[in-house]
């Protein structure tokens, strides 16, 4: 783990995006809930990070930076200086595998390669520096655009998890799996 956190556990900077490593404080959850606060909830329907209110922004921060503390690592995105979006990852070092476990960004940051960008950056880090053997993403079964953009990404369905996902309307939801293999890679 110890290269892991070599590699990711700091800021990083990607060809138009800064990945910061925000502190769950009254200040940055301040700006993580300006960053989110007037955007349209359907936007988010398949995030359940996304706060409802500044206090519920660092209560928010706070799971996030509890979740990352002995395998993963979260960043705050941003692009030009403004906030636009959220990446936690995991290494599991047992089997080699970095997993891409939550993301999302503004509407007004979508249909600009930002995710893309993002996803290519990690997996270059992954595969060529960790020499992680796999890396995988998921995403909600009727997210049709995640699975889009995971699929042009070179990730093959692993699997799909029923009922995996308890909705805010109390609707169960199924889960993707994905995985790209280290020989799959063509950085």
């Amino acid at each position: 783990m110890e290269k892991f956190f070599d590699l990711f556990n700091h800021n990083l900077k990607t060809e138009h995006l800064e990945l910061r490593i925000l502190k769950p404080t009254p200040e940055n959850a301040k700006l993580l809930w300006n960053a989110v606060k007037n955007e349209n909830p359907d936007d988010f329907k398949y995030s359940p990070i996304i706060p409802k209110s500044e206090q519920e922004a660092l209560e928010t921060m706070q799971k996030q930076d509890s979740y990352c503390q002995n395998t993963g690592v979260c960043w705050y995105i941003f692009h030009n200086n403004n906030l636009i979006g959220f990446q936690r990852i995991h290494y599991w070092e047992s089997n080699k595998t970095l997993q891409f476990s939550e993301v999302w960004l503004v509407r007004s940051a979508w249909g600009k390669g930002f995710n893309k960008e993002l996803h290519d950056f990690i997996e270059k880090i992954a595969f060529q520096d960790l020499k992680a053997h796999r890396a995988t993403r998921q995403c909600m079964a009727d997210n049709v655009r995640s699975k889009k953009s995971i699929e042009n990404s070179g990730y093959h369905l692993d699997g799909r998890m029923r009922d995996l996902n308890l909705m805010p309307d109390g609707t169960w939801m199924d889960h993707l799996s994905f995985s790209k293999l280290d020989t799959e890679y063509k950085g």
